[in-house]
């Protein structure tokens, strides 16, 4: 990329493993993404354990950080401000290839996203299946492969799309309610999946597996 150097060389997804979150996540994500791709190559995970204002920022300023991923929490994460304010500026700064910070789970998930952002996004219990939203899915983008419609797994707590802070476009919805979405922050993103992949069966896990992997690559 011209200009920013942190747009050089193959990105990473740094995922969040400290104590709050839920266990055995790290290992069921871990084996998702082994068969995904970032960005054309090969996925590669690199773990985080804490969430306090260095650690944070040992994160967001690596090189090859791509992707921020923070997990089902098991109880609140203590994220303080000057760790929130870096996540923020990692998004804000982001390029084409950096700059994702995703969260997957519910709505306590929710609120940790809220909480960083500033936003005021309200979950939403919402019975599937689930449709993709032709506006922001389109057939040129990350998710034009997919299928047009993802079945309810789990009990799905998705964002209320007439709260997504401004600037937010939603992948998939039903009844007004986003179960995977992304709002732009700065040149970066902040995505949100409804789905926190504990109870899922292998043989359910697919459609949804897909659908992280078009959120991490979205542009």
């Amino acid at each position: 990329g011209d200009g920013n150097p942190n747009d050089e060389g193959d990105k990473r997804i740094y995922l969040y493993v400290g104590r709050d979150a839920r266990p055995g996540f790290q290992y069921k994500m871990e084996d998702i993404l082994s068969r995904q791709e970032l960005h054309g190559a090969p996925a590669e995970v690199a773990t985080f354990e804490g969430l306090g204002g260095e650690a944070v920022r040992a994160v967001v300023w690596a090189k090859d950080a791509g992707v921020v991923m923070f997990p089902p929490f098991y109880s609140y994460p203590d994220i303080g401000p000057g760790a929130a304010r870096d996540i923020r500026n990692f998004a804000r700064h982001g390029f084409e290839r950096s700059g994702t910070v995703v969260f997957v789970g519910g709505g306590l998930e929710i609120k940790v996203m809220n909480d960083v952002f500033g936003w005021e996004v309200h979950p939403t219990y919402v019975k599937g299946p689930y449709y993709k939203d032709a506006r922001y899915a389109r057939e040129d983008s990350t998710f034009g492969a997919l299928p047009d419609m993802i079945p309810e797994v789990g009990n799905v707590f998705g964002a209320k799309m007439s709260t997504l802070p401004p600037n937010s476009r939603s992948f998939y919805d039903s009844f007004g309610v986003s179960v995977a979405c992304c709002a732009r922050v700065g040149l970066g993103r902040a995505c949100f999946l409804a789905q926190d992949f504990m109870d899922v069966v292998r043989d359910e896990i697919g459609p949804w597996a897909t659908l992280l992997e078009a959120l991490i690559n979205y542009e």
